[in-house]
């Protein structure tokens, strides 16, 4: 009678498995991170693009922009002429739009930096002095110590001057093309 003999694995086998196993999982990780940050960057074009049809909406009604001089100056929330420092919400941020044209404005993660947040401009100019008018406006995405590469790879809202911090919109970009902000 032949005796049968166990057969394991040997070591060689199993360092092969357990290799292929963390090929796999780290090409999971890779993709996963890439999906994440697609998502992120597709929610703030989301919520820009949300906010440009509350401004058009309140254009209507009103014949011009929400005035950026009336933002909240108060608490830090204004500078430059820009509304939504320090993760400025509501009348801080956009001033008359909520809660008629918007029940909530979007606005990014308030345990971010003001550096890194959504601004607004409104200005009776096209080059966007703040003057208190209201015929045109921006609004962009900013982070002042530089945009993500996939915010900033193939985006063709990418602000002119701004083209590593800052993208987003302008009521009539044809009018305020050449000038900086």
């Amino acid at each position: 009678m032949a005796s049968r003999t166990a057969r394991g694995f040997t070591i060689v086998e199993l360092l092969i498995v357990i290799v292929v196993i963390a090929i796999l999982a780290a090409i999971t990780v890779v993709a996963y991170n890439g999906i994440k940050n697609r998502a992120d960057f597709s929610k703030k074009q989301s919520d820009l693009s949300t906010i440009v049809k509350a401004l058009e909406l309140y254009k209507t009604d009103n014949g011009r922009y929400p005035n950026s001089e009336a933002c909240d100056n108060q608490t830090g929330n204004y500078a430059n002429g820009w509304c939504g420092w320090n993760q400025g919400s509501g009348e801080s941020f956009i001033p008359g739009l909520s809660p008629k044209y918007m029940t909530v404005i979007p606005s990014l993660d308030t345990s971010l930096p003001s550096a890194d947040t959504y601004l607004y401009k409104g200005s009776s100019v096209a080059w966007g002095a703040n003057d208190g008018g209201g015929s045109y406006y921006q609004l962009m995405r900013y982070k002042s110590d530089g945009l993500a590469s996939y915010e900033t790879q193939g985006n063709s809202k990418i602000m002119p001057g701004y083209t590593t911090t800052a993208w987003g919109y302008r009521s009539d970009p044809v009018a305020m093309n050449g000038y900086d902000w």
